[in-house]
């Protein structure tokens, strides 16, 4: 599980990722504010993944990060959609759902900016050389991917 961010603003992040990655990283955004609503009671919901390092980053000690992880969420679906991307009925709905079950309880909830953090493999960064890890990251996934990335990176031939 991860939250690519090669910039402080969502909309750049967003821009930045591949369509894969792109539709996937709303999924898991959308997971890690379900866990956090439900570590929280807020709604009904699994929380195994609680302790994993990015969820743990997110749910900040009971404070969770949850409006600007929606934030990122509608950032990145608004590029998924923009780019021609689908979405199920359902899932727009469960969405608009969240939208709402998130503004009725803002005030349990940080309004700070999630602070950037990466976690992959035994690498944990804070701060701003974040985004250049994730961006690092990124192309060295897209050289290695063999479905071609499909976004404005290029691969570079040696």
């Amino acid at each position: 599980m991860q939250i690519f961010r090669i910039d402080a603003d969502h909309i750049i992040s967003a821009r930045y990722l591949d369509n894969r990655r792109l539709s996937k990283q709303v999924l898991e955004l959308y997971q890690i504010i379900r866990v956090c609503l439900a570590e929280m009671k807020i709604i009904e919901g699994n929380t195994r993944y609680l302790h994993h390092p990015i969820v743990k980053h997110a749910y900040n000690g009971g404070k969770p990060y949850i409006m600007d992880l929606y934030h990122m969420l509608v950032a990145m679906d608004n590029e998924h959609q923009r780019r021609g991307g689908k979405r199920s009925d359902a899932f727009k709905e469960d969405l608009r759902l969240l939208g709402e079950i998130i503004a009725a309880h803002q005030s349990l909830f940080s309004h700070e900016l999630l602070p950037p953090y990466y976690v992959y493999g035994d690498a944990k960064l804070e701060g701003e050389q974040v985004y250049e890890a994730y961006q690092k990251l990124l192309q060295e996934k897209w050289q290695n991917d063999t479905i071609s990335p499909r976004c404005g990176w290029k691969k570079r031939l040696p």
